[in-house]
């Protein structure tokens, strides 16, 4: 009786591994799951961040001149003086709280008017001149997270340049 005995509580404990190793592998699986799940989610979001890095990089005052070096051909720029003209709507955009605070929609128009990255980066160059401010900076000084983003986002459709 002994050994039946043995026998049936080995078998037990052979069919609960089995039982256990089943169930472990199953919730291992789902865990795979979902955690592809969320690294597709996670590559999602770095996606549209490295596009709006690339839309803050327009913000270089010196973004012009990387573009020159690197491309063939002759690169359309804006004159200074319309660059200056466009750092000061955005600078009279600025508001103090009391006077209403900042008007968000003609610093939108602006960056809507802009037709390439160079030519944000000849705006901001004129803002640093004129101002002594770096025009990113005041940005993110100015506005919140989601008006950023959509300046971002403005700046993200337009080509990096233009050639004539």
């Amino acid at each position: 009786m002994n050994r039946q005995l043995i026998y049936k509580i080995g078998g037990g404990a052979v069919g609960l591994l089995i039982v256990g190793s089943s169930f472990l592998s199953i919730r291992q699986r789902k865990r795979d799951q979902k955690t592809s799940k969320l690294l597709t989610q996670i590559n999602k979001q770095l996606a549209t961040t490295a596009n709006n890095l690339d839309a803050e990089n327009a913000f270089d005052i010196y973004y012009l001149t990387k573009v020159l070096q690197n491309v063939n051909g002759q690169v359309i720029a804006m004159s200074e003086s319309s660059a200056t003209s466009y750092a000061k709507q955005i600078h009279n955009a600025w508001g103090a709280w009391y006077e209403g605070g900042d008007d968000e929609d003609a610093v939108y128009a602006v960056f809507r008017k802009i037709k390439d990255k160079v030519q944000v980066s000849q705006v901001a160059k004129a803002y640093h001149s004129t101002y002594s401010k770096n025009l990113i900076d005041t940005i993110k000084d100015r506005l919140s997270e989601d008006e950023i983003k959509i300046i971002l986002n403005i700046i993200g459709q337009i080509p990096n340049y233009r050639t004539a």
